[in-house]
């Protein structure tokens, strides 16, 4: 026999369910907890645990899964649906002469964590027994199956509420469908397990009875969180499990030195990461796989997905998808930063401004009431109040440049596709297409802000000294 440090490990996940009371087209695994599919949950707390194969047991709208699931697991399809252990049955060739241990759990169990799933095989590898279910303790236990235990503390069998006795209807343990199994102990068991019930259907549970009946033994590894193993049923079950995941990943960013001023009114999917002292504000939605510098700070009242945020970046009261923005980047309040623009170091979007597709230079300006779409804009450029790109003709799209440090002035239109040089200057309620743009001002680029008011304080020292000297020559 292989050792029991060494033994090789297979999970078994359960995810064949109508979903009937979900009432949807998609399947229930496929449904989302804080941004991410319930199976792709599961999935992922099987990652730290050294898994050799894992199956999922699909059956209602099995396309759809096995192609969501793809190359990570192998799909095998439970033509009919007749109960969990006919589920397991479905594998039961895959383990003919596997020496390890079998996990079995559920696809629509997305707060499972791995470490728990780590002490229950532990658990039955330590104690050599042929199962080990994961439990939890619940004050009001209606709707689950009892976990009845015999003298020595071992579990002697698992009882559907409905077959309960008036003993066994006040247990509190409940079982939460998440087994390890030696794997030769299982498939002798499987081959016992009857149908003969009111539903026609092969039941797991059984097993547990059956390897007691074998004078195998069956331990209990207790959850004591007894969120973590709730199992989602219904769009209600969802909302309260997706409750408490965001909390727990509250709870995660806090405690890497985030800071959530009101975490009742902030939403932070599952795969957002966060830098350390950036302060995020209240009605502020992170979604997606977005990336958040340090020290930044983010809402109130923000929307962002999928994005790409550098440091001491400040977002409020905007919306931002699929876009990126470097490091000392300033945006809103009320502005729209949509798909596939880039925010380039130390520029910054005003009020009432959307960019689509734009790639917005270093130290760039865009104050207020602008839309810019298929852009590139240069750096320490300044468009000023009412600009627009009329990107769009009615078929195609097409881009606008501006060049390094030219200003646009207010309400003008940008009539691509269109080039504006270097240092050019668009006056205000300019309509600038091709032609026009080669006749703008460009002998010199227009001086940076911080240039423009050394020049005037300069040209301000001459003028004085050269009132000074008039005066002197009069006297």
């Amino acid at each position: 026999m292989a050792s029991r440090s060494r033994r090789k490990l297979v999970a078994i996940i359960l995810a064949a369910g109508m979903g009937t009371r979900m009432n949807s087209q998609i399947p229930k695994v496929l449904h989302s907890i804080c941004g991410t599919p319930m199976i792709d949950h599961v999935l992922a707390s099987l990652k730290p645990l050294d898994v050799s194969q894992i199956y999922v047991v699909t059956g209602h709208l099995h396309n759809m899964v096995q192609k969501h699931v793809g190359h990570r697991a192998r799909c095998i399809l439970q033509k009919e649906r007749l109960g969990t252990a006919h589920a397991v049955m479905m594998v039961r060739k895959h383990l003919q002469g596997f020496d390890g241990d079998v996990l079995v759990m559920c696809g629509d169990a997305p707060l499972i964590e791995a470490e728990s799933l780590r002490s229950l095989v532990q658990r039955r590898r330590s104690h050599h027994t042929a199962c080990a279910v994961m439990t939890t303790n619940l004050g009001e236990p209606t709707g689950y199956g009892r976990v009845v235990r015999n003298r020595d503390n071992t579990v002697r069998k698992i009882v559907e509420e409905k077959d309960t006795n008036t003993y066994e209807e006040k247990i509190n343990e409940i079982n939460t469908g998440t087994y390890c199994f030696d794997a030769k102990a299982l498939l002798r068991a499987l081959k016992d397990v009857s149908n003969d019930n009111a539903q026609k259907e092969y039941y797991l549970t059984d097993v547990v009875e059956i390897l007691n009946e074998y004078g195998e033994e069956v331990e209990a590894q207790v959850a004591e969180d007894p969120t973590e193993v709730i199992g989602v049923n219904s769009r209600r079950d969802m909302a309260m499990a997706e409750r408490y995941l965001r909390r727990r990943i509250l709870n995660r960013i806090m405690d890497a030195g985030v800071t959530i001023v009101d975490p009742a009114t902030t939403y932070i999917d599952h795969d957002v990461s966060i830098g350390i002292d950036t302060m995020i504000h209240p009605f502020t939605i992170i979604q997606g796989n977005t990336v958040i510098g340090e020290s930044c700070e983010i809402g109130p009242a923000v929307t962002m997905r999928d994005s790409r945020i550098g440091n001491n970046v400040r977002v409020r009261n905007a919306v931002v998808e699929e876009a990126a923005a470097d490091n000392d980047v300033t945006i809103g309040p009320y502005a729209h930063v949509r798909p596939g623009t880039l925010l380039r170091r130390e520029s910054r979007l005003g009020t009432f401004v959307e960019v689509a597709r734009t790639d917005l230079g270093e130290k760039a300006q865009i104050p207020h009431l602008s839309y810019l779409g298929d852009a590139h804009i240069g750096p320490e450029c300044y468009i000023a109040a009412g600009t627009m790109t009329c990107n769009y003709d009615g078929s195609s799209t097409h881009r606008t440049e501006v060049g390094e440090n030219a200003f646009i002035g207010a309400n003008s239109l940008l009539v691509a596709p269109v080039r504006v040089a270097d240092g050019a200057q668009a006056p205000h309620n300019s309509l600038v297409d091709e032609s026009k743009a080669e006749k703008l001002s460009t002998n010199a680029l227009r001086p940076s802000r911080k240039r423009s008011r050394k020049t005037a304080a300069g040209k301000k020292s001459s003028r004085t000294r050269k009132s000074s000297t008039k005066k002197k020559s009069s006297r």
